[in-house]
């Protein structure tokens, strides 16, 4: 990134007065901060400190807010002049920035039987992870369903394909905008995640018709995403997600929560006790996710949600109860 001349010292200045001192900014300030992080025109000492700061202090409501609109306003800017896409059904999109680091990764499975439901479905992540976890782009590989990679790529009209073939998308990070993906690598500079890696969490690469699909790892990011959404005025589901991913956990349900027109609702309560259990496939590899994922959807293709996994089915309902808010 290079210093374009924006001046974040009196920014930095409050919010890096340590956790206890530290004041939050406005959502314009926000969004404007965030704004020019994306286009580069802060300079990497400034953007280390702004950086550390929120990972110290952590992020108001109104901060991340602030954050998504900056980002869905360059994101749509990016977008492909005339590209449109319409639909029957809302658009399901699903951020997936965690990947498999214990146990297998089931959001292909979730996204593939809810496109073979006749749902369009976009997913958005990181091709590969530093950290060796296996994302959800190397399993749509093995599958060899579509992604879109390149910067610039009409990612609209790939969906309208994926969508009439009755499979899910895959969209890299840096298509719906570059800035995104650098502020996410800074995690590998850094040593820690930074406020990207929450706010990919709540984008909304399709604005109207659509349903966001998210989740939590930590129990206090529950209130603060249903806020979030409901501030900007967003459809989703919010659950405690499997291997840090939008699916429920296979053999039970987490709680799960809807978001729709500010207003925030439990859809499902969930199993009483969210305590460990073992993974009846513990095996994490691509290949051998794929297999199993693909097993099931042809099983599915046969038998229907039943084929499908507890909790699995049980996310599907509780998406069809959101979709059914905003079904055009």
């Amino acid at each position: 990134m290079v210093d374009s001349g924006y001046a974040c010292a009196p920014l930095i200045k409050e919010i890096g007065r340590g956790k206890e001192g530290a004041r939050n900014l406005t959502r314009q300030q926000a969004a404007e901060l965030y704004a020019a992080m994306l286009r580069g025109e802060v300079s990497e000492l400034e953007l280390g400190a702004v950086l550390i700061a929120f990972r110290v202090k952590g992020e108001s409501c109104e901060e991340l807010m602030g954050f998504c609109e900056a980002a869905d306003a360059l994101m749509n800017a990016n977008r492909v002049q005339g590209a449109t896409f319409h639909s029957n059904k809302p658009v399901l999109v699903f951020p997936s920035y965690n990947g498999a680091r214990r146990r297998p990764n089931w959001l292909p499975l979730l996204t593939g039987a809810l496109a073979a439901m006749g749902y369009p479905v976009l997913v958005h992540g990181l091709s590969a992870d530093h950290t060796g976890r296996i994302t959800t782009a190397e399993i749509f590989t093995e599958l060899h369903w579509s992604s879109v990679l390149d910067v610039g790529s009409d990612w609209l009209s790939a969906l309208e394909k994926a969508h009439a073939q009755g499979l899910p998308l895959f969209v890299h990070t840096r298509v719906l905008h570059p800035g995104l993906e650098a502020l996410l690598n800074k995690r590998a500079q850094l040593g820690v995640r930074n406020s990207t890696h929450t706010v990919v969490k709540l984008l909304r690469p399709v604005q109207h018709n659509s349903v966001l699909v998210t989740s939590y790892t930590h129990p206090e990011f529950l209130n603060l995403q249903r806020e979030v959404l409901c501030g900007l005025n967003a459809t989703g589901l919010v659950l405690r997600g499997h291997e840090g991913e939008a699916v429920a956990h296979p053999q039970r349900a987490p709680r799960m929560d809807a978001v729709h027109a500010g207003r925030t609702w439990c859809v499902d309560a969930g199993d009483s006790s969210f305590t460990d259990m073992p993974e009846k496939t513990p095996d994490r590899d691509a290949v051998v996710t794929a297999a199993q994922t693909q097993s099931v959807l042809l099983e599915f293709q046969a038998n229907g949600v039943a084929a499908l996994p507890a909790g699995l089915q049980r996310q599907i309902k509780a998406i069809a109860c959101v979709a059914d808010e905003v079904s055009p």
